[in-house]
């Protein structure tokens, strides 16, 4: 991996903080459907993508229990084993987001 110029001409190394400042840079719309190219923070690593989760938005009401808990405990509980398999801790502002679209999954 290589320390690589940002958009604001600083040369970043590709770390956990510097993954979720760029991360925490993106504007999350209703539709949850984000890119974060070349982020602005001058902390931001400018390679850095989530990994998506497509979901429909209604589930019969045993699905749905079932579904929203997975999610939250990715959430919540499951974020500590991020970067031990190599993934980036999505940052508090992207949780809270995404838990309000959990939230809003409704039954059929």
């Amino acid at each position: 991996m290589a320390s690589l110029e940002n958009k604001a001409g600083v040369y970043v190394a590709p770390t956990t903080a510097s993954g979720q400042a760029a991360l925490a840079s993106a504007q999350l719309p209703a539709n949850m459907i984000a890119w974060v190219a070349d982020p602005e923070p001058k902390d931001a690593y400018p390679i850095v993508t989530s990994t998506w989760l497509l979901v429909k938005k209604k589930y019969d009401k045993g699905k749905l229990a079932v579904l929203q808990d997975l999610l939250k405990f990715g959430l919540t509980d499951g974020q500590k084993d991020a970067e031990p398999l190599g993934y980036i801790p999505m940052p508090a502002p992207v949780i809270e987001k995404v838990k309000a679209a959990v939230d809003s999954l409704a039954t059929t």
